[in-house]
């Protein structure tokens, strides 16, 4: 199997989603009312498409203002157009929105109403003993009618692979939305950049190798994951470490990310110059990742570049979180950002909230139509595409087939991404020469100073298998002089100072420890 794509049950229909879903933004906010022409202008969506609703301009809102100014005024919408019906008992004989798209502006979470009182509370888990909620989360529920609001409720929706969904009881809902509506309307516009082409970069993957066996699921989520990415042709890393990728770590390119469990971006992705690759879909367990657009972590990533998150208001547990690993594969397989992210919620009428824009398909092409649009206008991601086929070559166990396929993409483009992959190969197959003459090349190519830092870390290690300690020591002299403010300087420094010792040479040695930080220069070994 060379790709996802293939899956037999994703051999489906498409359904024109436009005709199926109703935009609601907040009258007032002239922002939130122009992003909701915008998106429906966009996607050819009718303007009988918008609802306006006057509601709070505030992240949070009281049960009863959720009520009166959202969720009552959309079910009348909807049943005066037609296209939500009940019978006399109030059960659904009609839905014909499968999709609520809220617009920047839209109230994000309902508060706790201590005041409520429903029946059967006492029976339920002391934990789920709680009304709060996401206003997305809570209005997938309005085709059920009245329905318990204290504690999750099972999603019908959940690890299905087949939409348009069999269930009528309840709906989508994303929000296009972010710390300011600039941020909301990128995520429009990032994602139709992207569905010309496809979304192409590195993953990552950030578990805890954790084993007790609640949190232990989670990491085994990510895993799989992390082998969707990998047989879908992604470049996927997966840390299993207790602590975040770290900030020294040389992440670039970022397309696909999933990890946990930090209340911010830290680490590498914390950097302040980092950026996710336009589009890039996010997903981050913790508890408040989502409680406002302006802190957590889904407001910021969408900042940073991203195309879409999911994220959580407040607490939901995490055997309630998004189970990342029908989620990737969804969204790998060809699924819209909506539909891959619903199959994989455990439940609703609780925490969880869908930022991006729902229709977002970030995968809607084989490997083979990508890369021949993209060889077709010679776009600048064209040795991304290649990568991924060869990618699948490797997945497909034809790896001398990705190197031939590889070196003669790379005859004519000579780009770094390539170059680099060619060295990880010519390793692998004790190609030394070739693998080092690669390596070189991509070091020399790359612009961004993490590239630089990630291949030369791999040439370094190669030369000190190859016992060159000095051409190693040229390596990570040249990355110390070059990128001072390099968050993993220390470490090379240690290093550096290591082989100096080994080579018996002093000025490089005095160079080295000098620059080291007092406690690191205490323990570094001398020559004498």
């Amino acid at each position: 199997m060379l790709s996802l794509v293939f899956l037999p049950w994703l051999a489906r229909a498409a359904e024109d989603w436009t005709e199926r879903m109703l935009v609601v933004a907040n009258q007032g906010l002239p922002d939130s009312v122009a992003l909701a022409r915008y998106y429906a202008e966009r996607r050819g969506v009718a303007t009988n498409r918008i609802f306006l609703v006057n509601c709070p301009q505030t992240f949070e809102i009281s049960r009863l203002q959720f009520n009166e100014t959202l969720r009552d005024p959309i079910e009348r919408h909807l049943e005066n157009r037609g296209w939500l019906a009940r019978d006399e008992r109030g059960a659904v004989k009609r839905n014909d929105c499968w999709l609520l798209v809220l617009c920047w502006g839209v109230p994000l979470k309902i508060a706790p109403d201590p005041a409520l009182r429903e029946k059967a509370v006492d029976l339920m888990p002391a934990p789920f003993r709680r009304n709060e909620a996401a206003v997305d989360n809570e209005l997938a529920m309005l085709p059920s009618g009245r329905v318990a609001l204290t504690g999750p409720l099972t999603n019908p929706f959940y690890r299905m692979e087949f939409f348009p969904p069999a269930s009528r009881r309840m709906m989508m809902v994303a929000r296009l939305d972010g710390p300011d509506v600039a941020v909301a309307r990128a995520l429009v516009d990032r994602a139709m950049a992207v569905e010309t082409t496809g979304l192409l970069g590195r993953a990552y993957f950030d578990a805890r190798g954790v084993q007790e066996p609640g949190p232990k699921a989670a990491d085994d989520y990510l895993r799989a994951a992390h082998r969707a990415a990998l047989r879908a042709g992604f470049e996927s890393v997966l840390d299993e470490k207790g602590e975040m990728f770290p900030a020294e770590f040389p992440m670039t390119d970022v397309a696909l990310y999933a990890g946990w469990y930090a209340a911010r971006p830290e680490g590498a992705v914390g950097r302040r110059d980092f950026r996710f690759r336009p589009g890039a879909v996010v997903f981050h367990i913790h508890s408040f990742s989502a409680s406002t657009m302006n802190s957590g972590w889904v407001g910021p990533c969408l900042a940073r570049g991203a195309g879409a998150s999911v994220g959580y208001v407040y607490e939901p547990y995490l055997h309630l979180c998004l189970n990342s690993q029908i989620f990737f594969e969804r969204l790998l397989g060809g699924h819209n950002f909506a539909e891959s992210a619903y199959a994989a919620t455990p439940a609703l009428s609780w925490q969880q909230t869908v930022v991006g824009d729902p229709l977002y398909r970030p995968f809607l092409f084989t490997a083979d139509e990508q890369t021949d649009r993209l060889e077709a206008t010679r776009h600048p991601d064209l040795p991304w595409a290649y990568l991924r086929k060869a990618n699948l070559l490797i997945a497909a166990g034809k790896e001398p087939e990705a190197v031939r396929y590889l070196t003669g993409k790379n005859a004519a483009l000579r780009s770094p991404i390539l170059d680099e992959k060619l060295g990880d190969l010519h390793v692998q197959f004790h190609l030394s020469q070739e693998a080092v003459a690669a390596y070189e090349r991509a070091r020399a190519a790359y612009r961004n100073a993490y590239d630089v830092v990630r291949v030369s870390n791999s040439l370094a290690d190669l030369l000190l298998k190859l016992d060159k300690p000095a051409g190693a020591l040229a390596v990570l002299d040249d990355v110390i002089r070059r990128y001072p403010a390099y968050e993993g300087r220390p470490m090379l420094l240690k290093s550096a100072a290591a082989l100096a010792v080994k080579l018996g040479d002093d000025t490089k040695l005095d160079y080295y420890t000098k620059l080291l930080p007092p406690a690191a220069d205490a323990s570094h070994p001398k020559t004498k």
